[in-house]
């Protein structure tokens, strides 16, 4: 009898437990997606509130509404027929918005911001934009297709506004490099290093679209995370090419 109780109980018990960690699980599962409709909520919002028109020659943007919601602000990012639609800031560090949407309050999302070291954003020869790849397909995660040429060519040329200019953003390059590789530069010696960059974009590169690239264009390149926990990234790289008002 008292093995059989004691049987009894112990089932009990283990039952208890998997219903506890299915309860958890449930739990950490609903905050996750809450999180993502929340993050896309505000991103959605901030758009409407900014009045972001995105027309045949310009991509307009009430940079005084959206500067008002946050100063840090420097461009708007925009890549027709995907979700790539965002403002973009720059903080006094690389951590601040890695988890923190435009209005401040943390989720897992981010924004996508520009390296705090770039002095003048989109002004010198490399400005590097960081985002995550969300699993819900959002924020930088389109930039893992840019090895398929036929995603390429739909998407070759994005939109990047700022304050001052309208602009083309015409992707070069993609490729999976190391954290520690010599592409995130941003201060260049010379013409000469900036000629061994555009090189080195090249010899990376998975794909080699007929873009031309020189020492005097402005470089943009956007980094994300892979989908393994390594210390892999993948960047895309494009030129800027001023649009006529």
């Amino acid at each position: 009898m008292k093995k059989k109780r004691s049987k009894g109980c112990l089932y009990r018990i283990a039952i208890l437990l998997l219903l506890g960690i299915m309860v958890f699980c449930g739990y950490k599962i609903a905050k996750i997606l809450y999180e993502y409709h929340e993050g896309s909520k505000v991103y959605s919002d901030v758009a409407r509130d900014a009045k972001v028109k995105v027309g045949k020659k310009q991509v307009s943007v009430d940079w005084e509404k959206l500067r008002k919601k946050n100063d840090d602000v420097v461009a708007w990012l925009y890549s027709a027929g995907s979700v790539i639609n965002y403002p973009v800031v720059q903080g006094q560090d690389n951590k601040y918005y890695l988890h923190r949407l435009i209005n401040g309050e943390y989720n897992f999302k981010g924004t996508l911001f520009v390296d705090y070291r770039v002095e003048k954003p989109f002004k010198g020869f490399n400005t590097i934009i960081y985002g995550h790849r969300m699993k819900d397909g959002s924020m930088f995660k389109p930039l893992v297709r840019y090895d398929d040429m036929d995603y390429y060519k739909k998407h070759k040329v994005m939109r990047l506004a700022t304050p001052e200019k309208n602009y083309d953003l015409l992707i070069f390059a993609m490729s999976r490099i190391s954290v520690k590789s010599k592409l995130y530069k941003i201060f260049f010696n010379g013409d000469a290093e900036k000629r061994e960059f555009i090189d080195e974009i090249r010899r990376v590169s998975a794909i080699n679209p007929k873009v031309r690239v020189t020492k005097k264009d402005k470089i943009v390149m956007m980094s994300t995370c892979t989908a393994e926990l390594d210390d892999k990234r993948i960047v895309v790289f494009g030129k800027l090419k001023a649009r006529k008002p």
